[in-house]
């Protein structure tokens, strides 16, 4: 990746709904910890009517140095807030060249800086390899319910041409060309997606994808394994439930829940947004992830060199 000779105005932004703002936030004080303020602009987008929490959220975003706007899903034709990210273009300031776009359930351990010079040939935008292709690769099973999920959506490149959309990086100038081609496939295809936006993402424009590193996109699941030593992230993203702001134990561990305990103790209004775990919840997440523990998570080590080979 190389740095661009002229500087443009950049932001990096969250979108999501009011149920994520706590997580989201605890994210964005990471970038803002990382990141100095005069080098970018920091942006969640709420999708919803303005409420208690959204009050909430903003007094603590201003404190941050973030800017939180509050648009209404009609600004996203009444979708999902996981199609938020298709409409960014239309969400933020116009001033915006370059966009960093975050999942919310993100945790931040180093500087974005890197994603906001880098290059984007015209037309192109980057993300990294979403992890499915290596749990394909994992057992005969697997490779054939993936084969079985890429068919129902349609999707015919390799299993590692397949991008992640927790992170991407793109000119605004593109992105909207970008997102009515993939909105345009979900119009068409009316289901069958897996993943409702990564899918038609994938076959609307994965050929347009330039993939980087898992440093800046990497699954929470992974951590622990080999594979966090190969990728060096700086981006580690919590990508199923349970997430570790309702979940401390396997994979992750109390140090992954620390930052949004802490959080809550610097900010004590963030408690009103912090999402509550019934007591039956937290047993059902305990045996889950034991499961998962036992028998994906702990396999997944022997795949080190792989995603080195993919990703790094």
């Amino acid at each position: 990746m190389s740095d661009t000779k002229t500087e443009v105005k950049s932001c990096i932004c969250y979108v999501v709904d009011e149920n994520y703002l706590f997580p989201t936030l605890v994210s964005a004080s990471q970038v803002r910890q990382h990141f100095k303020s005069e080098l970018n602009d920091l942006i969640i987008v709420c999708l919803g009517a303005p409420s208690g929490k959204t009050d909430t959220a903003s007094d603590i975003a201003n404190s941050l140095g973030i800017t939180l706007l509050v648009r209404p899903r009609s600004a996203i034709d009444n979708m999902h807030p996981m199609y938020g990210r298709l409409f960014i273009h239309s969400l933020i300031p116009a001033s915006y060249e370059r966009v960093v776009y975050v999942d919310g359930d993100t945790q931040i351990v180093g500087s974005l800086e890197p994603l906001i010079k880098v290059d984007i040939p015209t037309g192109k935008f980057l993300a990294a390899r979403d992890p499915s292709g290596m749990f394909a690769r994992s057992s005969d099973d697997r490779m054939r319910a993936t084969q079985a999920d890429r068919d129902r959506a349609g999707l015919t490149r390799s299993y590692d041409d397949y991008f992640n959309s927790g992170v991407l990086v793109f000119n605004r100038s593109d992105w909207k060309t970008l997102s009515e081609l993939t909105l345009d496939a979900i119009q068409k295809k009316k289901g069958g997606f897996k993943f409702g936006d990564q899918d038609p993402m994938n076959g609307a424009v994965g050929d347009r994808c330039i993939f980087i590193p898992n440093t800046w996109n990497f699954p929470g699941f992974f951590i622990g394994t080999p594979c966090e030593t190969a990728a060096r992230p700086i981006i580690y993203h919590f990508m199923s439930n349970p997430r570790p702001w309702t979940h401390s134990g396997l994979p992750w561990g109390a140090k992954w829940s620390r930052p949004y305990k802490s959080f809550i103790h610097g900010y004590p209004t963030s408690v009103t947004l912090a999402p509550k775990t019934s007591p039956a919840k937290k047993l059902k997440y305990q045996v889950q992830q034991f499961v998962k523990y036992v028998t994906e998570y702990r396999n997944v080590g022997r795949l080190q060199e792989t995603l080195a080979d993919i990703a790094i």
